[in-house]
């Protein structure tokens, strides 16, 4: 194809437009973020659990032929405790059973303690500045 026209031969100029987009940047403001830790206070309450040994000594005086074994009975431990006597003829006397119990105990408690919590605190700076 040609500018020019066959019948008028005039030439017709053709034009483009061109389109161009600058950016610039605006700063607004700034933000500045922290943290902060706040002691607070805090009650904490909990069930203590244990258990504590009562120790009975029972006196039994009789005479046995050997020494007895430690035995359950229940939640008791019977441990036996004898001694040899020595007389014309040797006998084994059970003196006594101590009975270990064991009793379990709960007890409840509340104590203060310090919870450290952070939080967050965000500060705006308005400004306006133009930057390229």
């Amino acid at each position: 194809m040609t500018d020019v026209d066959p019948v008028n031969h005039e030439k017709i100029a053709l034009v483009e437009e061109a389109v161009s987009v600058d950016t610039r940047r605006v700063e607004t403001g700034r933000v500045r973020v922290r943290t902060v830790v706040d002691d607070e206070p805090v009650v904490v309450a909990a069930t203590l659990t244990g258990n504590y040994v009562t120790v009975d000594r029972m006196p039994v005086g009789r005479v046995v032929d050997a020494v007895p074994t430690v035995r359950q009975e229940g939640e008791v431990t019977i441990i036996p405790v004898v001694e040899e006597r020595i007389r014309v003829i040797r006998e084994l006397i059970l003196v006594e059973e101590v009975h270990v119990r064991s009793v379990p105990t709960a007890d409840p408690v509340e104590q203060t303690v310090t919870r450290r919590v952070m939080r967050a605190v965000i500060e705006r700076e308005a400004t306006t500045k133009e930057t390229n």
